[in-house]
This record gives C-alpha cells, sequence and structure tokens, in this order.
C-alpha cells in the first residue's frame, strides 16, 4: 500500500485511533478500509454546505453526506442558530421542555401514520423501540424483516438460525456473537417485491408474528401494488406493519415513502435527515399502538435533549416550506442521468440504482468489480470528490458542484476503461481492494 503524504495527519490520527476503538472507528461504514485506503482522508476538519475540509487541509465535494444525515448541508445556519440559542436555555431539565411538545406536533403533521411519537437518539434505537411497542401491543414475539434495520440484538438474532439470514440485508457474514442463543426463531427474512413469500413466510408463522418491519424502497423501487399487499396482509395476519424510514423519512417526500407511495404503516421509524446531522430519531405511530405502552418501560434521560429538538424543528421547517426535496431530487435525477451517460461514453459498465435523493453505484464486471470501484473511488477522490458507494445530495449542493462532480467522473471513466481494456486495473491501484460494505436487498 501506498500512503499518499497529503492525508498524513489523518493516518497519524488512525493509527492512534486503532490503538484506542474496536476496529479505529465508531461508525462501521466510516472505516477508511471500505475505501481506498492510503490514498483518501480519515478525519474532517471542518465542513459547510456540500463540502468538508480534512484535518490536512484538503477540501473535497462530498457526495456521502455522513451516510445520509445532512440533508440540508453541514453547518445549516437557520439549523445551527437555533440549537445555539436552545442551548442559552439550557440542554436538559428536571422537568420537560416544550420543544418536545412542538416537534412532536410538527411530525404528526407531516407524517401519516404519526398520532403519537417516541424520541431516541439514533436509528437502531428507534427500530428497536418500534419493535419492543409492536410486542407489547400484539403480545407476540415473531419479527419479519426485509432491509436494515441496525445493531440490535432482535435484528442480529436472524444469524443464530442461519448465517446467511442477513447476507442480502445487511452484509454477509456479520456475526451474531453476544446474541442470546435463546433468540434464535424469533427473528425472520422476507425477500423484497415477493408477495408470495411474505404470505408463505406469515402461513408458516399463524398467530406469532408481532411485526412486519421493512425498508419500503431504498435502491429498489416497490413493483405496483407491493407495498398495499404488504399492509393488506398485515391486517390479515393482525400484526403491526413498520416501515423503517432511518433512510427515506423526509429526503423521498416530506412525509416520507409512505407519503410518496400512498401506503400508510401502522409505525415508522426516522432518523438520518430528522434533524441534518444532530442526533435524533423518531418513531412515530397510531394511538392505539403508541399508547398501548404506557406500563412498558422504554426510557431514556437523553431522548429528551432540546438542542437535537431545535435542530429538528429548524430542519423540518425547511423542508415544509422551502423547495428542500425538490432540490435534493434534481440534483441527484442528474447525476444519475449524467452518470449513465459517461457510461456509454466510455462503454463502462456502470450500475445505478435508487432515487435521486439517495442511489448506489456499482460497476457490472464480476469478480473484477470490487477493483473497479476502488479505483473508481481512488479516481475521484483524487480529484476532490469524496465518494462512498451512495450518492448523496444536500440542500445545498449546487449545479457547480454537480459540473465539478461529472467532470472528475468523465475523466475517472476514461482511466476505467482504458485500465479494463489493457488489463492493468490491479497495477493502477495505489491502495488494497476495497472491503465488502452493505449490501442491500431494498
Amino acid at each position: 500500500m501506498v500512503t499518499n503524504n497529503k492525508f498524513r495527519k489523518s493516518f497519524e490520527l488512525y493509527n492512534r485511533a486503532q490503538q484506542l476503538f474496536p476496529y479505529g472507528t465508531q461508525l462501521f461504514s466510516r472505516r477508511p478500509e471500505l475505501g481506498p485506503f492510503g490514498q483518501a482522508p480519515i478525519y474532517f476538519e471542518g465542513a459547510k454546505h456540500g463540502h468538508f475540509w480534512d484535518v490536512d487541509g484538503n477540501e473535497f465535494i462530498d457526495t456521502a453526506l455522513a451516510f445520509g444525515p445532512i440533508s440540508l448541508g453541514y453547518c445549516y445556519d437557520i439549523v445551527d442558530d437555533a440549537v445555539k440559542r436552545q442551548i442559552d436555555k439550557g440542554l436538559l431539565g428536571s422537568i420537560n421542555s416544550p420543544v418536545e411538545v412542538e416537534l412532536a406536533n410538527l411530525i404528526c403533521e407531516m407524517v401519516p401514520c404519526a398520532e403519537m411519537i417516541k424520541f431516541c437518539k439514533g436509528g437502531g434505537d428507534a427500530d428497536a423501540v418500534a419493535v419492543r411497542i409492536a410486542r407489547g401491543y400484539t403480545g407476540k414475539d415473531i419479527v419479519l424483516f426485509c432491509g436494515y434495520h441496525g445493531w440490535c440484538d432482535w435484528y442480529l438474532a436472524a444469524n443464530l438460525s442461519s448465517e446467511s439470514n442477513l447476507n442480502q440485508h445487511l452484509r454477509p457474514g456479520i456475526s451474531a456473537k453476544g446474541v442470546p442463543s435463546q433468540l434464535a426463531g424469533t427473528c425472520i427474512p422476507f425477500e423484497y417485491n415477493s408477495l408470495d413469500n411474505l404470505k408463505n413466510t406469515l402461513e408458516q408463522n399463524t398467530g406469532k408474528v408481532a411485526c412486519i418491519i421493512m425498508e419500503p424502497t431504498r435502491f429498489k423501487t416497490p413493483d405496483k401494488g407491493y407495498l398495499e399487499g404488504v399492509r393488506q396482509l398485515a391486517d390479515e395476519h393482525k400484526c403491526v406493519l413498520i416501515f423503517d424510514e432511518v433512510v427515506t423519512g423526509f429526503r423521498l417526500a416530506p412525509g416520507g415513502a409512505q407519503e410518496h407511495f400512498g401506503v400508510t404503516p401502522d409505525m415508522a421509524t426516522y432518523a438520518k435527515a430528522v434533524a441534518n446531522g444532530y442526533a435524533l430519531s423518531v418513531v412515530a405511530g397510531k394511538r392505539e399502538i403508541m399508547s398501548s405502552q404506557g406500563d412498558n418501560f422504554i426510557s431514556s434521560t437523553y431522548w429528551s435533549d432540546t438542542a437535537a429538538m431545535a435542530a429538528g424543528i429548524a430542519t423540518l421547517n425547511e423542508i415544509r416550506t422551502k423547495p428542500v426535496i425538490a432540490t435534493i431530487d434534481r440534483l441527484g435525477q442528474r447525476l444519475i442521468t449524467c452518470f449513465e451517460e459517461l457510461g456509454r461514453k466510455h462503454k463502462v459498465n456502470i450500475k445505478i440504482a435508487g432515487h435521486g435523493c439517495d442511489f448506489a453505484v456499482s460497476f457490472d464486471y464480476g469478480d473484477d468489480a470490487a477493483k473497479i470501484f476502488t479505483l473508481y473511488m481512488q479516481e475521484m477522490v483524487a480529484r476532490g470528490i469524496y465518494v462512498s458507494g451512495v450518492v448523496y445530495t444536500c440542500f445545498t449542493h449546487t449545479d457547480k458542484d454537480v459540473d465539478r462532480i461529472l467532470a472528475a467522473a468523465d475523466e475517472t471513466f476514461a482511466i476505467i476503461k482504458k485500465a479494463i481494456d489493457c488489463n492493468t486495473v490491479e497495477q493502477l491501484l495505489k491502495c488494497p481492494v476495497r472491503q465488502v460494505g452493505f449490501k442491500r436487498l431494498v
């Protein structure tokens, strides 16, 4: 591996971090081994709008956006000013803050299924809370799932029954180490866009299913009638339908995927875009289900953090009153269209999957795909564009930013094509082939 000296401070920090943190970082997706290790920054010093500066002073246009939370842009003044005002009033109290009520009312106005609210800090928290509520409401134990739903025991228990259950939903080879063996059989996957598969799984577990939790869309679009069919099956089997909108919420539409597709679940979870990077997640649901949990102990001191709630109010008001979602979608759709055009121009087999608000990029070259993708990341970063496997856009990205991204991609695709034709991909890599990241069914 050749370590690029322009990232010297990043690597000094990472060498220390590996002695301090398990796998060197707090978020799996931030592991530098998932990218062109040695040829990309690892630590940032500051960020604004759709750009960041690393600790070595290099500037990048960011298309990862903290892996989803930044919908408006980094250090968005209206949100940060609201947080600063709230800090002067206090972050936590011995009694409740009115900002909780204000934010909850705002979410109930925007989200179709929202009649009552529970606040948390992260997407994994929200999904765990939603599943606990659904189990408590129905008095049943089994969870059927489709998609990625976090790190908690209830979800990773899927791999206790079969080590491959999470292969298409999270990533291959996920260990269930530390998850109680007694949870085996309590969390069962089903196949996206197959009503027959879901129906069969429900029938095999008749009377035992507490809830169906699923990402309504991500990199695949639901077939016509699919989400409506899931809704009907949940009703027939008297189980709670939960939409995991941790990613799609407040990005795909103001009310999330449920508004976009016109199918209302019983509950939904939100996190990534709700507060423009401040730690806040939401469980929203129908009153009958949410109110049944008065005697179910689900509580945490910091779930009432008023700074994050002030950020949430400011963020959602921006989304509700300005063309945030339309702008994100327009910029994303332009990137999708032009990436595909560049693929045709250079005769590079690029694959795009997803929506304008977030889409996955991959290269269709069989066993060589990982090498080629690593070369793509290496060359884009070298041109000042920070990339991951998923492209996000934000409200303060500009058309000039998109122009620069596309110019970098044009040069990069030309390099990729020549390397493929000359069988020199490995020779051009200045870093190890990236490790496998998330592999998603939806």
